[in-house]
């Protein structure tokens, strides 16, 4: 069946690691893929502004950005997609899912729609490093006094722990917020119904497509529910084995030599 949709992850797939990626060819495939009526999909836990100013010289009306893991979904700058935590959900975390034990040494960041916002004392490197990704972190007393619409929660922790927090967090929300692991030692906790995969399969139900119809890129445990769902879904030459192993396919190509964009020449537009 014919590929419509395709999705792919950022970091460690379509991104190379200094979080640059070949413009020149990124056009040149979303202007193909548009002839032929094929949408790509951006998928990341990245925040929206953080997405449009990266890509800003590569917008076009069949990319779509799914941001902060699936709480956001934008296309030609409009937002078709709102998967915010309620007010609710943000003041439990706040006053009482940060105080457990398990959290209490924890880095913890609120995306929302106007800012990011992270407690003062926080390590200057955690700082330096957050604020690669987050176009406007904002430093507060207590993340208590944030008045913004929360889009994600994202907690910061050793790369080698991520893992095993995240379950212990699934375990301890039982269903009420989800944490996923978007790699490099980082959790964003979303609504229940909110992430990649959710928003990628509420793409398709929009365009009345199917699985078949879906092809997926990725790197990380995190995009192995959507590489084991899409029709065709990639494993980056540079994931590790496992996840290499979870993927029907691997790409030829690493992400530091543009192996996204060129699987999509060849595979989808014959090149």
């Amino acid at each position: 069946m014919a590929i419509k949709l395709i999705a792919t992850d950022l970091n460690g797939t379509l991104l190379h690691a200094d979080q640059s990626y070949n413009r020149p060819l990124m056009r040149e495939v979303l202007a193909a893929l548009r002839a032929r009526q094929i949408t790509l999909v951006l998928a990341s836990g990245n925040e929206y502004a953080h997405l449009r100013d990266l890509f800003a010289d590569s917008l076009a009306p069949n990319l779509v950005m799914v941001a902060e893991n699936g709480a956001s979904i934008y296309q030609d700058g409009q937002q078709i997609f709102d998967g915010s935590l309620t007010a609710t959900d943000v003041e439990q975390f706040v006053s009482v899912d940060r105080h457990q034990d398990f959290l209490r040494h924890t880095y913890v960041i609120l995306t929302g729609e106007r800012a990011s916002y992270t407690e003062l004392g926080a390590p200057q490197q955690l700082i330096d490093a957050a604020e690669a990704y987050y176009d406007n972190l904002q430093q507060v007393e207590s993340l208590a006094t944030v008045d913004d619409r929360i889009k994600k929660i994202s907690v910061s922790t050793a790369p080698d722990q991520a893992a095993e927090l995240v379950d212990r967090l699934n375990t301890y929300f039982d269903g009420r917020l989800h944490a996923h692991d978007s790699g490099y030692g980082v959790i964003d906790i979303v609504a229940a119904n909110v992430g990649k995969l959710p928003a990628i399969q509420w793409l398709a139900q929009q365009q009345g497509l199917t699985a078949a119809n879906i092809m997926a890129f990725g790197d990380g445990v995190n995009d192995v529910p959507l590489l084991q769902f899409a029709g065709s879904g990639f494993a980056m030459a540079n994931a590790d084995a496992a996840i290499q192993a979870a993927a029907q396919h691997v790409t030829t190509v690493d992400n530091e030599h543009d192996g996204v964009l060129k699987t999509i020449q060849q595979v989808v537009l014959g090149k």
